[in-house]
Parts: structure tokens; sequence; C-alpha cells
């Protein structure tokens, strides 16, 4: 993947410079890294269907490092995860604990560094962890632990991977944070990732993604310029979608609860705001994220446009849309939330930076259909 990446980069090197010989300003470009961590991350994620319409990517020890040069005060911003720990046990009543890590899966939450987790809860679901992990615990975990009696050890791709029971087999005696409904789970240690599906081809296809034997989401390029918008606007989290967020489509997602809404406040708003909204213009891909700097935390958009004059004009009626839309889980307008904001394009990107409470709300734009999401990003 490294590989793949530098020679992204150098391509995208060679075709700024030549833009720049055309006479193209440079500020409205933006700039490319040598690497980037958002294109390593995505890398674990086979490129299909499901993953393509949301994978979330947390950076906990980046996060950590700024907050400890920071004085703002918190917000909670994390995204639950069965693999990072902070999932409770809602099942068995419990909270999760480190022990259930260390039992389980060889670490502890402590260990763990990044997240990396898409696609379609409860199956097609690719969950991976990035961190400091020691692969004799990890191994001495999978032989001893829970499920121990129904393990077995699949060789592939010159490496090995854990696997206990039949794809996606529920197993009650197994229930745990990490096994919400007792399943077997696979799971390989691939240099300091670890990948945790629920069914065979799933572990194989992380592996031949990170391996570059099968495309991942690191290889799309849609998402390889969003990542350089990501760089540019420095967040810890961040949540990729390339699912169309029109109106039309969304309204086709949840035409039942439309229909047939239940009578909470949220379903109203939700209602009316597919009434007469302000648009934005239709754009291929987006990535919302959150971050902070000296001037406290902030949540970012990034919208990829065919075009740069598409870029402008989606700048212009985001601020719109801002000031328009209310929150509908909780009645706010978006812009009550904010303390101030920035929205700017660059290229065929749209970028927005808004300071303030509605940091937390940056995981709020995967379109799911069981219950409304937030449509502050809908389009034509």
């Amino acid at each position: 993947m490294k590989k793949l990446i530098t020679i992204t980069t150098l391509a995208l090197l060679v075709t700024i410079t030549l833009m720049s010989q055309l006479g193209c300003n440079k500020d409205t470009e933006i700039t490319t890294s040598e690497s980037n961590r958002w294109l390593e991350l995505l890398s674990v994620l086979p490129a299909n269907e499901n993953t393509l319409k949301a994978a979330y990517l947390q950076d906990f020890a980046y996060l950590a490092e700024k907050v400890d040069r920071q004085t703002t005060p918190q917000y909670v911003i994390s995204r639950q995860h069965h693999l990072s720990g902070y999932t409770p046990r809602v099942i068995l009543g419990e909270l999760p604990a480190d022990e259930e890590w260390e039992q389980t899966l060889g670490f502890v939450t402590a260990d763990v560094d990044q997240t990396i987790y898409a696609g379609a809860l409860p199956v097609h679901y690719y969950e991976a962890v990035r961190g400091r992990f020691n692969r004799d615990d990890v191994d001495n975990a999978a032989r001893t632990g829970p499920g121990n009696d129904i393990l077995e050890i699949v060789p592939y791709q010159g490496s090995d991977f854990y696997s206990w029971g039949e794809d996606h087999n529920i197993n009650f005696s197994l229930r745990s944070t990490v096994r919400p409904l007792g399943k077997g789970f696979r799971l390989a240690l691939v240099d300091d990732f670890i990948f945790w599906v629920g069914w065979t081809d799933g572990i194989k296809e992380m592996i031949d993604s990170y391996e570059d034997n099968i495309d991942s989401l690191a290889d799309i390029e849609d998402y390889q310029l969003l990542a350089q918008g990501l760089e540019e606007l420095d967040v810890c989290y961040a949540f990729f979608s390339a699912e169309s967020q029109s109106i039309s489509h969304i309204k086709e997602v949840y035409k039942e609860f439309i229909e047939q809404p239940d009578p909470s406040d949220a379903s109203k708003r939700f209602a009316a705001e597919l009434e007469e909204p302000v648009l934005l213009k239709p754009y291929q891909a987006l990535v919302t994220g959150a971050g902070i700097d000296e001037e406290g935390y902030y949540m970012t958009i990034v919208l990829l446009n065919s075009s740069e004059e598409l870029a402008q004009e989606n700048a212009t009626l985001l601020e719109q849309r801002i000031n328009q839309a209310k929150i509908t889980w909780r009645g706010d307008k978006w812009s009550d939330l904010i303390e101030s904001m920035e929205i700017e394009n660059k290229g065929q990107l749209t970028l927005a930076r808004l300071y303030g409470e509605v940091c937390v709300y940056w995981d709020s734009f995967e379109i799911l259909g069981g219950e409304p999401y937030e449509p502050l990003l809908m389009h034509e």
C-alpha cells in the first residue's frame, strides 16, 4: 500500500506542477503530503458497495497528542466501536473491561491508536484496529481464550488468520463486548493492524486490500482527493461516503418513515427538512470529520465536486444550508451550535471548518434507512 500511496502522490504532484505551468493559481489547489494517514487506514477496506456507503476512521493517538497541548473543554466525539473498547455490553448489561480484550484478543484498549470500520451491520461489516500489538499475546489469547475449542488457524497469502465457527454463526455462549451476538469471527494480525470480521471471505478481502491484491478504498481517486482535503483541515476522526445524498435518494430510502412517521418531534423535524430546503448542487463524494486546534474543537466537511465552479457554488450554498437547517434529533439550528465557521473552495473541493459544540455531529451523515439521519448535506 505504501508503494501505491507514493506513486499516487507523485502523480498528483506532477499534475499540479503541469497545471501551474499552464497558469493555474497555486492558492486554489490543495497541496499533497508525501504520505497520507487517511489513505493508509483506508487501504485495509476493500472497495465494494457496502464500504463505499460509509467508512469511519478514528485516530485516538493523534487526538490525545493535540488535546495534551490544549486547555479547551472536552467534547465526547469518539464513535462507539466493538474493538476500540467504547461499546457498552448492552446484551449482558455490563461495561466493557480490558480483561475481556486481553483474554479474547491479546491486547487492551490502551494499545489501540486508530480504528477503522465500514459496511453494513450485522453481516457485511469490516472492523480493524491499528496499534501496538504483541503477536505472541494475540496468538495466546486466540488459542486459550473463549471459543478456543472451535478455533481453526487458516493459512492465507503467507500469513495465518484465526477462525471460530461458521460464517456469521451465532453462539450465545460466546456473547461478549467484542462478540455481541456470540459470533465466532475471524481475526488476522497483519503488521500493526488487527482485522476482525464475521466471515471468511471478509477477512481474505481485508488482507488482499492491504496487500494490494484487490482495490481498496485508498485506490479510489475520489477518496484520494478527499483525503487531501482532510490533511488540509487537520482532523482526528473522519467519515467517508460515496453514497448519493440527493433529496430523491433520501426520500426513497426513508419512504416508509416519511409516510408513517412516529409522533416524536425529531420525526417531525426530519419531515420538515425535506419540504423546501436549500439544496446543494450534486457532488461526487464527501468526508466529514472532527479535530481540534488552538481555537477549540471543530467539525469539518469536505465535498468533492465535478468542477471548480461547482465547488465555489457549493461553498455559498453550504453556508445557506447551515443557517437554514435544524438538527433533527435536537431541534437546534446548526448555526446555534457554531461559534465560528470557515467555508472555502480549493480546486474541486468545498471545505468547511465549523467550531463549537457542532463537532459532536461529525458522524451523523450515514444514510441507514431505519431512522432519520442528519440531512444537512442534501443535494439536488
